[in-house]
């Protein structure tokens, strides 16, 4: 799919640099599409996204689940496109709306930055509090990045400090752009169409569902260990209320910007930085359920966030 920017003015400004329009529900019948009520909209696209899903990720578990280091990404991934390509088929199938109503559009350029440096902002805080606390350190020794590299045959005879930065800056930019492919398979579906069809309900509530059926989406990868190794059944709960409060988080990118872009970015960024690269590389000994992006001090800060939101009236 290509994502072409919208014309420019004649002072060189795009339509959409100068206003952004306001948020509305999608229309729901076209000349020669199916009408569909809220109600359908969301529980269509939930009959084919779960079922697909898990159906990937009973494989992926078959497979080995996490133990298998080369299927279990591949699969994950894969798994990360069924909402993208549920949403096409609903909009270009049934309703007929096409992909306009999910605002796959550029928008702003500068929200993108905004929203790169929103989930950048909580990251470091997140890790900061994380230090703070003692629930964390700082992999000086680059030992864990090491192992990893020696898995993959690499040898890194450089220091930690210059080895540390060189995979950070990497993972911190080209990270980002490579998980957008990714996220763009996941927000298309949840923020494109499944948090749209539920905007008639309220701003809030809308993100606060739909974050809600994203959360619960995730049940067999935590089951299988990821994330919350050892902690199956709270790790389901954690990354519920997670998902959750990014829902919040990302739903608002998504009304604010009426462009599918800055929560692809936001998406990215989140698994490329505070689930990626700070915990699995730059610091050590943090438990998921207490330190780091998927503990408590992660889901603090995330839960400021959604505060600021609310009381700021921006999801009213």
């Amino acid at each position: 799919m290509t994502l072409v920017p919208p014309p420019a003015s004649a002072d060189g400004e795009s339509a959409e640099e100068q206003s952004t329009p306001a948020i509305e529900m999608p229309l729901q019948e076209t000349v020669t599409g199916r009408r569909l009520s809220a109600r359908q909209r969301v529980l269509l696209f939930v009959a084919i996204v779960f079922p697909a899903t898990w159906l990937i990720d009973l494989v992926n578990w078959r497979l080995g689940g996490t133990d298998n280091l080369v299927v279990f990404p591949i699969l994950m991934i894969l798994a990360m496109f069924v909402p993208a390509l549920a949403a096409a088929i609903i909009l270009q199938f049934v309703t007929r709306e096409g992909l306009r109503g999910a605002a796959v559009r550029w928008g702003r350029k500068r929200n993108i930055a905004y929203a790169y440096l929103l989930m950048l902002g909580i990251a470091a805080v997140t890790y900061g509090i994380t230090l703070a606390v003692g629930w964390g350190r700082i992999d000086g020794d680059a030992a864990t990045l090491r192992d990893f590299l020696d898995t993959l045959g690499v040898a890194a005879d450089i220091s930690p400090s210059i080895l540390l930065g060189a995979v950070g800056f990497t993972i911190l930019v080209g990270g980002v752009l490579m998980n957008s492919l990714y996220a763009f398979g996941e927000e298309l579906g949840w923020r494109g169409f499944l948090l749209p069809s539920l905007l008639h309900i309220g701003k809030m509530k809308a993100c606060l569902i739909s974050g809600a059926i994203w959360g619960i989406w995730h049940a067999p990868l935590i089951l299988m260990g990821h994330l919350y190794p050892g902690h199956p059944l709270l790790g389901i709960l954690m990354i519920t209320v997670m998902c959750v409060l990014l829902g919040v988080i990302f739903g608002w990118l998504w009304i604010s910007t009426n462009s599918i872009i800055p929560p692809i970015i936001a998406h990215a960024a989140l698994n490329a930085q505070l689930l990626a690269y700070f915990p699995s590389f730059l610091f050590a000994d943090i438990d998921p359920l207490l330190g780091g992006g998927t503990g408590i001090i992660g889901l603090g800060v995330m839960a400021a966030v959604v505060l600021w939101l609310w009381l700021s009236g921006r999801l009213r």
